[in-house]
This record gives C-alpha cells, sequence and structure tokens, in this order.
C-alpha cells in the first residue's frame, strides 16, 4: 500500500543515496523523491562533484538552494565554441539539447520538429556522464508548461550564446549563495538577470572578487520585494530608479537575507545597498568598501532588520554606522566590527563625529568607542529586543564592557573576541549565565582559566564556547594547600601540584551538555597526578552533542607542547567514545605519539569525522603509516606549521590539489593563517550569519561547502 503522506515523510528523511535508489521504484516515489534530490544543489570547480549540465537544465524548476562555489566560466570566450559547447572549470561539456530523449525517442541537439513539446506532461531524459557519485544522470518529469524537446534545445541555445551561465532557466530559487573569483564584467549581467528571473528569491550570500557591482544589479536586489508578473517583465527592461516611497517597500515578499564580502560600492549602488535594507531581515557586510552617504534623512527607519553586521573596510563612518543601527527598531542580534571602518573618523563617548578632526593625523585615527551610544541602544526608543552581540573593537576595555553588559537587560549571545575582557565584565556576565547560548572571549588577557570552569558549570543552555586555556586543576577542583601559596594568594611553582595526590578533588559537573561547539586549551596535564587525567576525559565525555572540538594551544609558541590531553588509547582516550556527533577534531600545537590502533579507534568511535587538525605523530614515517587510515575513510588530514611534509602545508596555507576530467590540475587554497578575509569567506557560504566566528585555523564550519547531489537516476519503469 502506496499512501502519499507517508511516503513523503519517508522520503524527508533518506539521504541522498537512499533518495536516488527510492527514485528508481517508480512513477510515484520518483516524483516524491526529485524534488528532494534536486532541492539543494552545490555548483564547484571541480567536475566529478557537481551535477551535470543536462541534469540541470531539465530540472531547473526544482532547485531551491543554490550555491556556486569557485565557478569558472569562460564568459569572454563562449563564441569560440562549438554549437552547444560550455566552458566551464576548464572542460567542454556538450549542449544539453544532445541526447535528449523526448517521448521516448533519441534526438540530436540538430534535429528538427516540436513533438511533445507543449504537452501536458513530458518526461525528458538526460544522457549526461556519470557523476562524482556514480549513479546515472536522469531528468524528472515535468508537467505542465514542463520543457519539451524544442524548450530543451531553446535553453541550450540560449546557455551557450549568452556567455556560458548555466543557471539561467532556474526560476525558483529562494536562496543563492555564490562564492567566485572572476574578473568578468558580464557576471553582474548574468547575476541580474538571475534575481529578476526569481522573484521568490528570500537570501542572497554573495564573496566575488575583481568586479564591483553594477547598479542594476543593486536595483534588482532593492525590486524584488514586488514578484508580480508584471513587474518579473518589466525589470527585464531599462528603468529608471528611485528608492522605495516608503520604508517597507510595496509588497511583503523580497529579498530578506543578504550577506556580502569585499564589495566595493560606490555612491550609487550604496545608496541601493540601503534601499533595499529597508526590506531586509538581515544584513551582513564584511570588508566591504562603500560611500558614506551624508545624511540617513532619506532612510527614517529600517523597520524589519533583525540581524545587522557592520564590518567595513571603509566608508559609512562610524556615527553614521550607529545611526543606522539606533534605526533598526526590531534588532535582536547585532555584529559590529569598528577596528577598520572607525579609522575613517574620529567618534567620541556618545557617538556623535568631533568636529572638526583634530589636526594632528595620528591622534585623528586614534578613535574612541561610542560606549555610552551602545549602552542605549538596549533601551526603549531604540532596539529593545536586541539581545546577541559581537563586537570587534580592540580597545574596548574591561570596565566599558561590563557597562555594556549592565545596561543589557538580556543577553543571550556574547562575542568580545581580542578585548579586555577580564573581572568586571565576567561579574556583569554572571546573571546571563542562565540563558547565554553563545560566549567568544579568545585572546582576552583578562579571562582566567577559573572563569572558564565557572562559565561551563553555571551555563546550562550554551551550545557554543570559545576561551583560551583551562587548567586542570579548576576541572578536577584542585585546592592547594596554604603552605603551597605566597601571601598574596598567588600560587607558587608552574607545576600543576605535585605530591598532591593526598589532596582531596572537589571536580564540578559541567551543566552545558548541549554545547556543541568548544575551542579550549586543556593544559596542566603534564607532570600532574594521574587521578587528574580520568576526570578530565569523564566531563569531556558528558558533551555527547560536541560536533567541533578544539583543544589546541593559543600561539606558535606552544608548537609541539606536552601539556596537553593525550590521544592514546593507553591513556584513556577510549572514555570519548560517547563523542558519536564529532566532525571536527582539532588538536595541532600538541605532541602526539598515535598508533594504528588509536588512529583506527577514532575511525570506529567517531563515525561523523570528517576533518582531523593535528600532528599525529613528530616522525614523518609514523605519520605515512598513520594518516592514511583517516584518508581512506574520507576524513581530511591537516597539518601546521612545523611539518615537514610540504605537499600537505605551505606558509601556513593548506592546499587542496584536485583533477579534472581533462587532466588539468586545477588548485585551490585555503588560507589557515589568521586573519580577517579568507578566513570569514570560508564561513560565508554554510554559515553567514556567523562568519565572525572564524579567526582561528581550527574553527572554520564553512571550510566545505555543502556537497552536489549527483546526479539523479533514470526513470523507473512503472510495475
Amino acid at each position: 500500500m502506496d499512501i502519499p503522506e507517508i511516503r513523503a515523510l519517508v522520503a524527508e528523511h533518506l539521504e541522498l543515496d537512499s533518495l536516488c535508489a527510492a527514485a528508481l521504484v517508480s512513477r510515484s516515489w520518483r516524483d516524491t523523491c526529485m524534488p528532494l534530490i534536486w532541492n539543494n544543489i552545490t555548483w564547484t570547480s571541480q567536475v566529478k562533484e557537481r551535477p551535470t549540465l543536462e541534469a540541470i537544465l531539465t530540472n531547473a524548476q526544482l532547485v531551491r538552494t543554490l550555491t556556486i562555489f569557485t565557478l569558472k566560466l569562460d564568459l569572454l570566450n563562449s563564441s569560440s565554441l562549438g554549437d552547444g559547447e560550455i566552458a566551464m572549470g576548464g572542460v567542454r561539456v556538450g549542449g544539453a539539447a544532445r541526447g535528449i530523449r523526448v517521448g521516448g525517442v533519441a534526438e540530436t541537439g540538430d534535429a528538427a520538429g516540436v513533438e511533445g513539446a507543449g504537452t501536458e506532461e513530458t518526461t525528458v531524459e538526460a544522457n549526461a556522464a556519470e557523476s562524482g557519485s556514480g549513479t546515472t544522470a536522469v531528468a524528472g518529469k515535468m508537467g505542465p508548461g514542463g520543457v519539451g524537446r524544442a524548450g530543451a534545445q531553446s535553453i541550450a541555445t540560449t546557455a551557450a550564446t549568452g556567455g556560458g551561465f548555466p543557471f539561467a532557466p532556474c526560476h525558483r530559487i529562494e536562496e543563492l549563495n555564490l562564492q567566485l573569483n572572476i574578473r568578468q564584467n558580464k557576471l553582474w549581467e548574468h547575476l541580474t538577470d538571475l534575481v529578476r528571473h526569481n522573484p521568490g528569491l528570500k537570501s542572497l550570500s554573495v564573496f566575488l572578487s575583481g568586479v564591483p557591482p553594477t547598479l542594476e544589479f543593486m536595483q534588482a536586489l532593492a525590486r524584488t520585494h514586488d514578484s508580480s508578473p508584471l513587474s518579473l517583465l518589466s525589470s527585464s527592461l531599462p528603468m529608471s530608479y528611485s528608492s522605495p516611497s516608503s520604508p517597507t517597500g510595496s509588497g511583503t515578499g523580497g529579498l530578506k537575507t543578504f550577506a556580502t564580502m569585499f564589495l566595493d560600492l560606490n555612491k550609487e549602488t550604496t545608496e541601493a545597498l540601503l534601499d533595499l535594507a529597508t526590506q531586509l531581515e538581515s544584513l551582513q557586510l564584511n570588508g566591504a568598501t562603500t560611500v558614506d552617504p551624508g545624511s540617513l534623512d532619506r532612510w527614517p527607519i529600517f523597520p524589519n532588520m533583525k540581524i545587522l553586521k557592520l564590518g567595513l573596510n571603509s566608508g559609512i563612518t562610524p556615527y553614521h554606522q550607529l545611526q543606522i543601527i539606533q534605526r533598526c527598531p526590531q534588532l535582536e542580534s547585532l555584529a559590529w566590527d569598528l577596528e577598520e571602518s572607525a579609522a575613517t573618523g574620529p567618534v567620541s563617548l556618545n557617538g556623535e563625529p568631533d568636529i572638526p578632526p583634530p589636526p594632528n593625523a595620528e591622534a585623528y585615527y586614534n578613535y574612541r568607542f561610542p560606549t555610552a551610544a551602545v549602552c542605549q541602544l538596549f533601551e526603549a526608543e531604540f532596539c529593545p529586543a536586541l539581545e546577541k552581540l559581537t563586537i570587534a573593537y580592540p580597545g574596548l576595555s574591561d570596565q566599558e564592557l561590563a557597562r555594556i553588559a549592565t545596561a543589557c537587560p538580556r543577553l543571550t549571545l556574547f562575542e568580545v573576541f581580542e578585548t579586555g575582557f577580564g573581572r568586571l565584565a565576567f561579574q556583569a556576565m554572571t546573571r546571563h549565565f542562565v540563558h547565554l547560548t553563545r560566549l567568544d572571549i579568545r585572546r582576552c588577557a583578562g579571562v582566567t582559566s577559573p572563569m572558564a570552569q565557572q562559565i561551563l558549570t553555571s551555563c546550562p543552555r550554551l551550545v557554543f564556547f570559545c576561551g583560551d586555556a583551562l587548567h586542570a586543576r579548576d576541572i578536577v577542583g584542585f585546592l592547594p594547600p596554604p603552605e603551597s601559596q605566597t601571601q598574596d594568594g598567588a600560587e607558587t611553582g608552574t607545576g600543576a601540584g605535585a605530591g598532591t595526590e593526598a589532596t582531596p578533588l572537589n571536580p564540578q559537573d559541567w551543566v552545558c551538555t548541549e554545547l556543541a561547539w568548544l575551542t579550549l586549551y586543556i593544559c596542566g596535564l603534564e607532570n600532574a597526578p594521574p587521578t587528574w587525567l580520568p576526570i578530565v576525559l569523564h566531563q569531556l565525555s558528558r558533551l555527547t552533542c560536541l560536533d567541533f572540538l578544539t583543544i589546541s594551544p593559543t600561539g606558535p609558541e606552544f608548537d609541539g607542547t606536552k601539556d596537553g590531553l593525550p590521544l592514546s588509547l593507553s591513556s584513556g582516550l577510549g572514555t570519548l567514545s560517547t563523542l558519536t556527533n564529532l566532525e571536527r577534531f582539532c588538536f595541532h600545537g600538541l605532541s602526539q605519539e598515535m598508533k594504528e590502533q588509536d588512529v583506527e579507534w577514532m575511525v570506529k568511535a567517531w563515525p561523523k569525522l570528517v576533518r582531523v587538525e593535528g600532528v599525529v605523530h613528530p616522525e614523518r614515517e609514523q605519520r605515512m603509516v598513520l594518516e592514511p587510515v583517516l584518508r581512506r575513510e574520507g576524513i581530511e588530514v591537516c597539518g601546521y606549521f612545523g611539518d615537514d611534509d610540504g605537499e600537505d602545508d605551505v606558509m601556513g596555507l593548506h592546499v587542496i590539489v584536485s583533477e579534472d576530467e581533462d587532466e588539468e590540475v586545477e588548485v585551490e587554497v585555503e588560507v589557515e593563517a589568521e586573519g580577517d578575509g579568507a578566513e570569514l569567506a570560508q564561513g560565508l557560504l554554510e554559515d553567514p550569519g556567523n562568519a565572525a566566528e572564524q579567526e582561528h585555523p581550527g574553527e572554520q564550519p564553512g571550510d566545505h561547502a555543502p556537497q552536489p547531489p549527483g546526479s539523479p537516476p533514470p526513470p523507473p519503469q512503472e510495475g
């Protein structure tokens, strides 16, 4: 008995391979599975890891989320290709019309006639090459208005003559993620057309290098609020543009999320961006260059904005950035990076500009953080719903952070990486511990190990925590005897307290059992009493929801240190068998001497593991034996500074080498060294809202774009 509701429910819980297999059962199963198979598509520069062009053309109307990751299109030279051929990633791909079968009859791309076109239901099968998953390419069942032979030929011809953009037939995209490295102006024309012909587009993230966006592109984004067929038709014509007549725009639809990196905006495109912001719920500007509007009177309010990230390299002054923030009455989350943009002009403590600027150029760039104005943001007249705050400003003091934490009635997210966070701010934060979910206090000199321990034992809702160091003595609850302390209460010596095995321990259980991300260097285990390590491992083993774990020290001076967790079964590694959700594990900088059974245990105990960062053994010969054990299971192994394997680590760059079908070697580089730009780029596609997290080589949730589906299976035969 085949009940559609049950079939749909089952299909929603199937993995991609199972979905492809289920689509072969019958036509009804195919109709259920195909929308799920093609719902989320990723196009990469690696031919073997992307769906075929023919399959994309045939199933274009099923695509809802499209990720284009390091796409290479020979847009300028497409006229030199043969009829129906498109240059992509250095590989010639035949036109979609070739090999298309309509009504079960094979037709070539040059055939005439329109049999099957315009019929109420047409089945189109694209005989594409095998994809990376090894399944055979298929096309789905098109409903009324589906693409017949003539329609498919027209689409293929348009794709070839229009510069080779393979996604023009997609008209129902809701989420579009772009990370491209193309220095061609024509690309913006293709993207503009894509935006105009996808009126249901709700989310767009863009990371393009080389060419500033055109005014037409920014205008197309600002006009997505009107998705009527008439506006779609008129949007393809030349137009004179003006800002929306009302703050909310005309219509309830339109783009809701816009995230971008390194876009260079001029005066017109900056104004178009602010026009767009009147309809957005989420705006994220990372490293963008804009032009200051001079006045915000044209934009009295940004009524729908709930998530705002401002990280401008230059352009809009800090004073006007603050005005934008103040005009977001629904704002819930604010990430404000003033490290670069505030250098464009000084601001006083209340947020207003200092006029005239100091004559001394050095003093001009010595800007002041508007602490008082930020504290006022939480008041009813500005942003009363604000409870998530990320601030990047190295000069922010402990006292200023304490004022901000005190002013906010409720903080669920607080990220102040590399600031003066210390004792005062920590005390002010304790009242927020009961509902705190995310906390990032890395590289804050005032943070101590007891603070980190108190956070882990006091924040039951914490799911993300990044800190620097946690000493084992605080985990096990060791209190040194009075004679081991000086008169001011500080401990003498640097050891863990040798000779203190008789001292009673009082470990406090970590209450954050929902923690999914933990970055914390657990130290103090070298020469520690043997009873300490089992307690530390037991605390970690209780964090069964962890999918990302970093136990690495901070700074190159710690490379090769033995004062950290030993990763061997003989040391109790088996205690961590409960971490079955672990996907990324980072221990770089720690000296390990793992054996083959230790690595094999990792593979079996952590079935979701996809990335290991660290040196498993100091000797190259041993690494050549151990690392293949991980790689055979598809687990990426990354080395760092000091690794003598030059193929894996070149001046701190992790190099990925892939090979296309034409045997041309293609190289992509992920920057593993710390910095602002490249780490953000890796995270933007997968999680734009959290791009600011990626400041550490072992902390990149977006290291891999989502994998594309393999080409779907061929149409099944009815039983």
